[in-house]
């Protein structure tokens, strides 16, 4: 920085060296008129006291003469100073110029460069406080943006969650219908078994009782055809459990998908999302073994669907072995070969379908353990998104804290920056 020399006010550098010029013609004027006198003096006593009260004289006057001069640099450096006042340290003094005071101007010159230097850094220190205190508040409206955005998120998690496990509710409520139909079934089968022994007992009869066989055959038609009835109802229930199993699972991946992207938000939030990535993986974890259990729900509604194309078909032998047993009214004695054949391979379809039955009331068992399982996982995975999305309410309250105290800062630092630009340094 380049130093300006005050200038002061005018003339009075040029009185300092008038007033030095003076000083020397006065003192030369009275050492000659004391020199006449002294040759006038003949005697050596009066010699020696005219010098004493010379050198007394020629003393007091350079006394003067230096209290003068030292008067006048003192209030020229006075008026020199007088800018400072208004708050102008760009200019400093010249020391030679001053005589007997340059130390003291030298001092000043030091004092005013300390406080120039001083100046400055106030300068530099407002501008990095203003630099910082507008990058603080960008990082936190950055921040707030993002914690929005995974309070978005979770909101939706939340509301896939408590959808799940509406969901998983009605298919507990599909799976105990199935499983009210499975037990009508079952039941059935005791009411089978009896109508085969009794049409076993009318083939013994004989011919005396095909009036009576035929009414027997055709009520063992119409309890074949309940079962049909009865086993198709299974499948098409058996379906919609696998459309609902499907909507789990989609539910399941959307779930995976929304923990991912919380994942992603989370990682970009730094070190505050660090807390929320933990949640978002358990979430997702959650995901993956709802999705594994949906995946166990399908295989053993396929196991269903399988024993349920086994007993249609079962169903249809059975109706082919009550037409066999109506022709075999009409056929007589063949008839009745024919029918205590069919006789025996009903009963043995009968307790096939008793075993798919107990199966299916097993697996419905643990169809409906699974969705409860389902069930309980969504709720927790809502109450752990609503935990969530509180701590996300209260991040965006400190964020908004910390971007008004930011806003403060900057007021203060524009403040000091306005009282600062009144000192003049350069």
């Amino acid at each position: 920085m380049a130093r300006s020399s005050f200038s002061g006010p005018k003339g009075k550098k040029g009185g300092f060296v008038e007033t030095g010029r003076l000083s020397l013609v006065v003192t030369i004027v009275f050492g000659l008129i004391m020199s006449v006198i002294f040759a006038l003096i003949t005697k050596l006593y009066w010699q020696a006291i005219f010098i004493i009260i010379t050198a007394i004289l020629t003393a007091q006057l350079m006394k003067y003469t230096n209290g003068l001069v030292i008067r006048k640099l003192a209030e020229r450096i006075e008026d020199e100073l007088e800018v400072v006042k208004d708050g102008d340290y760009s200019r400093f003094l010249e020391p030679k110029t001053f005589g007997e005071l340059s130390g003291v101007a030298s001092t000043i010159n030091s004092v005013l460069s300390d406080i120039r230097t001083l100046i400055d850094g106030f300068f530099t220190l407002s501008l990095s406080i203003v630099q910082s205190s507008r990058k603080v508040s960008a990082t936190a409206n950055k921040s707030a943006a993002s914690t929005t955005e995974i309070a978005k998120t979770v909101d939706e998690i939340a509301k896939g969650a408590s959808e799940q496990a509406q969901e998983a509710q009605q298919g507990v409520h599909l799976v105990d219908n199935l499983s009210e139909q499975i037990n009508s079934v079952y039941q059935s089968y005791g009411s089978i078994i009896e109508q085969t022994n009794s049409i076993n007992d009318l083939n013994n009869i004989g011919f005396e009782s095909v009036n009576v066989l035929r009414d027997k055959s055709q009520e063992s038609s119409n309890s074949t055809e309940q079962i049909f009835s009865v086993v198709e109802n299974l499948t098409n229930t058996t379906k919609n459990i696998g459309m609902f199993v499907q909507s789990i699972e989609d539910i399941a991946e959307q779930t995976n998908m929304l923990a991912l992207n919380a994942a992603i938000e989370a990682a970009r939030a730094g070190e505050a999302g660090k807390g929320f990535a933990v949640v978002a993986e358990e979430v997702r974890m959650l995901a993956d073994q709802s999705r594994q259990s949906t995946e166990e729900i399908t295989n053993l509604m396929e196991s269903i669907s399988e024993e349920s194309a086994l007993a249609i078909a079962s169903m249809e032998l059975m109706r082919k072995v009550s037409k066999d047993q109506n022709d075999a009214v009409d056929s007589t004695n063949k008839a009745f070969t024919d029918i205590a054949n069919g006789i025996e391979a009903i009963v043995q379809r009968i307790k096939d379908i008793n075993e798919s039955v107990s199966k299916m009331q097993t697996d419905k068992d643990e169809v409906i353990t699974a969705i409860e399982n389902i069930s309980s996982v969504s709720q927790e995975t809502a109450a752990s998104s609503e935990e969530v999305a509180a701590t996300t309410d209260q991040q965006l309250k400190e964020i908004d804290d910390m971007n008004s105290a930011a806003e403060q800062m900057q007021e203060l630092v524009q403040e000091l920056d306005i009282k600062l630009k009144k000192f003049k340094i350069s």
